[in-house]
């Protein structure tokens, strides 16, 4: 039996691709005929370009040759070069074609949940062509839930497959040895936040957690580590926000550059805690090479993390449980500051008008809040009167080049001003605390 897997593929740098490299490698050593076919130019046999209706005609021609196809399914895949919603809707018919002429099964590693929300041709035509598949799968349980209910699938029609399972290592290097060609310190406790950077990773968020810890001998560190994918605006901007941030924050570095298979195992095995404080995301195959050595976790609770992180793992629901997660591993306190109760703070006017006074007639002074300053907040593209999830999506594509060099200045001038306002509140308290002495 011949098979084809569908795929991004090396030397293409890809979470997916890295992925599907370990999958066909395995199905190889394991004697199966499987034949590769990439979108973009790689080291695979067959290359096609796809991403419209054009494109996954010609698949199902070549398709036809095969006795099985694995499509690793992400966004771009279908619709990347698409014109609009008409194209979007024969893509999603014709997957449904290619599905009828072989054994396809559809790994879902990311959809678009608006499309079918929002438009009730795009849910038809997506339950028709996913029912179709001999197989559709996911890594983690809220994924399978998810796809279940946004296409109005059959129970049973989503399974589950294991991420890892056919991941291994790829150092048998020890920690000690690791640390010194990273030129980590020995007696380091090290977090660490690797894989591509993008704004959706959250890796500033480990960053800003880390500056919260009460550390005085400054063992703790996170190195963030990885680089941009593509030279995208929104890339750069981003990789150069973190940067600056790790400059600013004592104990961070981050160490840009493409990371090699075997550079990136050396980081896991060298690091005491992976922080992967993601915004957003499916599933990470970062956590999966994690529990290879055996790494413990913090990951926030978004996509299927909580389901897929190790046993042992702290997955936290924001950027306080971060911090307290972080302290609590590394055996530190949060700061005087971090260890505020942000609840405590009041958000109606008339309360925070009756605390101040309350402050001001016992002479107490109101803590400076920089942790209640937040990133600038971006428009959500959600709805659910069909087409207008497009159309919104259609704008913010147009206008980003205008809004987002605005929403990222001031996000960096944001986390300025919470650095600033965390240092003069320090400086007030002392001096408050002299002052108190010397009465």
């Amino acid at each position: 039996m011949t098979e084809l897997m569908v795929t991004p593929y090396a030397p293409y740098r890809d979470g997916i691709a890295n992925y599907a490299v370990q999958e066909v490698a395995a199905a190889r050593a394991a004697g199966r005929d499987m034949e590769v076919l990439s979108p973009l130019p790689s080291a695979a046999q067959h290359h096609l370009r796809l991403g419209s209706a054009l494109g996954m005609g010609r698949l199902i021609r070549v398709a036809r040759g095969y006795d099985r196809v694995v499509l690793q399914l992400y966004p771009e895949l279908l619709f990347g070069a698409c014109r609009g919603r008409r194209e979007r809707l024969a893509v999603w018919g014709l997957l449904r074609v290619l599905c009828s002429v072989t054994k396809v099964e559809l790994r879902v590693h990311e959809i678009e949940y608006d499309e079918p929300a929002g438009d009730p041709q795009a849910r038809r035509l997506g339950h028709a062509a996913l029912s179709a598949a001999a197989a559709v799968t996911v890594h983690t349980e809220p994924e399978q839930q998810r796809l279940t209910e946004a296409f109005d699938l059959a129970p049973g029609t989503v399974t589950l497959v294991d991420h890892g399972s056919n991941f291994a290592r790829r150092t048998e290097t020890t920690r000690e040895d690791a640390r010194a060609s990273l030129g980590v310190p020995a007696d380091a406790f090290v977090f660490l936040s690797i894989g591509f950077v993008q704004r959706h990773k959250g890796f500033d968020r480990g960053v800003r957690a880390l500056d919260r810890l009460d550390d005085p001998d400054g063992r703790a560190r996170i190195y963030v580590v990885g680089d941009i994918r593509i030279d995208h605006p929104d890339l750069l901007d981003y990789r150069e926000e973190l940067d600056s941030l790790c400059r600013r924050v004592d104990g961070a570095e981050f160490r840009p550059g493409y990371v090699s298979d075997e550079e990136f195992d050396r980081w896991l095995v060298a690091a005491d805690c992976l922080v992967l404080p993601y915004r957003e995301i499916w599933s990470s195959s970062v956590i999966e090479r994690a529990g290879i050595y055996d790494v413990p976790v913090i990951a926030t609770d978004v996509g299927g993390l909580a389901a897929q992180a190790p046993a042992g793992s702290r997955v936290v629901a924001d950027d306080d449980a971060l911090a307290a997660a972080m302290a609590e591993v590394a055996g530190l306190t949060l700061g005087a500051e971090a260890a505020r109760d942000a609840a405590d703070v009041p958000r109606e006017q008339a309360a925070i008008q009756r605390l101040i006074r309350e402050r001001a007639d016992d002479g107490g002074r109101a803590p400076l809040q920089a942790d209640r300053l937040h990133h600038t907040p971006r428009a959500s593209t959600d709805s659910a009167r069909p087409g207008i999830p497009q159309v919104k999506r259609l704008i913010a594509r147009v206008t980003a080049w205008q809004v987002e060099p605005v929403a990222g200045h001031l996000d960096e001038v944001i986390d300025r001003l919470r650095t600033d306002l965390r240092r003069l509140d320090e400086r007030i308290g002392d001096l408050e605390a002299h002052h108190d002495r010397n009465d």
